[in-house]
């Protein structure tokens, strides 16, 4: 059977790039460029939940305005990654994350100097739309420039980039916080990576951009309905995993502070553990994927995730870590296969525009996740919380073994 790539005829696949190797000196530039890049990008907006117990701390939040801290990010960066897909397929994908990087170290700096909660949520504002400027261009120019072969473990070691600066710098970010005596800290010395490695990417990345159809304004929701009915069923699932996902992550260094008793700069430096452990994961799905096929892989880490979840809840301090590395690889091989599933969908002309409306139902998804769940914290405590959704993963995972096979 054809691909829905192949079988489109209304978007030209644009012109010919030659496709490039890891096993040569300009492939692996681009790949360790990207990887790089995308570890700038997420080296200030990855800050907010491990530090949300010192922010809340000086601002004086409650759950609920905690929740809504971390949504205020989360939806407008899931609003903003379409438009910024559509811009990368008209203008070029190296123009608008080079354009996206700069801006977060504007942005970042602006963020640490909010002196009231209303700026605060402003700021969180402005970065989730900046930060909606990566993840659908960059993947568009890996799958423009790297065969189908390869793609998989081309996008997860292009992924180790973002899960290494969630573990390094809030581990980081929250010694420096215990040094300065303020979460302002890191959000300004971070400040400089992204726009280090935005002008380094502007040299690397290949100066080319998908050609697509003028004239149809109605092609790219078509697209996106191919998309979907191709691979609906299973990214849904994904992406229902991923609403609870967000919950459980935006609270959990509360939860290890407030509920456990751990420390906060240890408990920000356990929030990055699942991070860390991506660094293998996400090359480690995707190569597996290659192989044995992205449903298999998105099918069985589905199945695990929920009891590692629920663990999460009821091991002792001293097994978290080790419940945290397992939740980690889960974690890492369902987004990264997930999205190399919709990339390899998706028409050649205007993949950054069907990624940009994968990532916003995405991250709207998991965006409206963390405000129900402190305002569920608020009512019945976060231990509970925390409880109940670990019940709710363990039979959802039940729900996809049962299922998966017709997916």
């Amino acid at each position: 059977m054809s691909t829905l790539a192949e079988e489109t005829t209304e978007v030209p696949a644009g012109p010919a790039v030659e496709e490039l190797s890891l096993r040569e000196g300009r492939g692996r530039a681009l790949l360790g460029t990207l990887t790089a890049a995308h570890f700038s990008h997420h080296v200030t907006n990855s800050l907010l939940n491990p530090l949300l117990p010192s922010i809340r701390d000086a601002f004086g939040l409650s759950y609920a305005q905690s929740g809504l801290a971390v949504s205020a990010f989360a939806l407008s960066a899931g609003l903003a990654n379409a438009p910024w897909g559509v811009l990368a397929d008209r203008i070029g994908s190296r123009t608008v994350i080079v354009l996206g990087l700069l801006l977060m170290g504007v942005v970042s700096v602006a963020l640490a100097a909010a002196g009231e909660y209303w700026h605060l949520l402003a700021f969180l504002v402005l970065m989730g739309i900046v930060s909606g400027s990566y993840h659908a261009p960059a993947a568009a120019l890996i799958a423009r420039t790297f065969s189908p072969r390869v793609r998989g473990a081309v996008m997860g070691m292009h992924i180790t980039g973002g899960h290494f600066s969630f573990f390094a710098a809030p581990a980081l970010a929250g010694y420096l916080v215990f040094a300065s005596g303020t979460w302002r800290t890191p959000y300004i010395a971070f400040a400089v990576a992204p726009i280090v490695f935005g002008a380094l990417l502007w040299f690397v990345a290949p100066r080319v951009q998908e050609q697509t159809a003028p004239g149809d304004r109605f092609a790219a929701f078509r697209e996106i309905a191919n998309v979907f009915r191709e691979v609906g069923p299973i990214v849904s699932l994904s992406v229902v995993f991923q609403f609870g996902l967000a919950a459980v992550l935006a609270f959990l260094a509360l939860y290890f502070v407030d509920v456990r008793g751990i420390s906060p700069a240890i408990a920000a430096v356990l929030f990055g553990v699942p991070q860390l452990v991506g660094i293998v994961g996400s090359p480690a799905g995707g190569w597996l994927s290659d192989h044995l096929g992205r449903r298999t892989v998105i099918l069985g880490a589905l199945t695990l995730l929920g009891p590692t979840i629920f663990a999460i809840t009821i091991v002792p301090n001293e097994a978290l870590v080790l419940v945290l590395v397992l939740f980690g690889l889960l974690w890492a091989m369902r987004s990264t296969v997930t999205e190399t599933l919709v990339m390899d969908t998706a028409p050649p002309g205007r993949r950054a525009t069907v990624l940009g409306a994968f990532y916003l139902a995405n991250a709207e998804i998991g965006g409206l996740g963390a405000p129900l769940f402190g305002l569920l914290a608020q009512g019945v405590g976060l231990a509970t919380a925390f409880a109940w959704i670990g019940i709710a993963f363990a039979a959802l995972s039940v729900v996809v073994l049962l299922v998966g096979r017709r997916l």
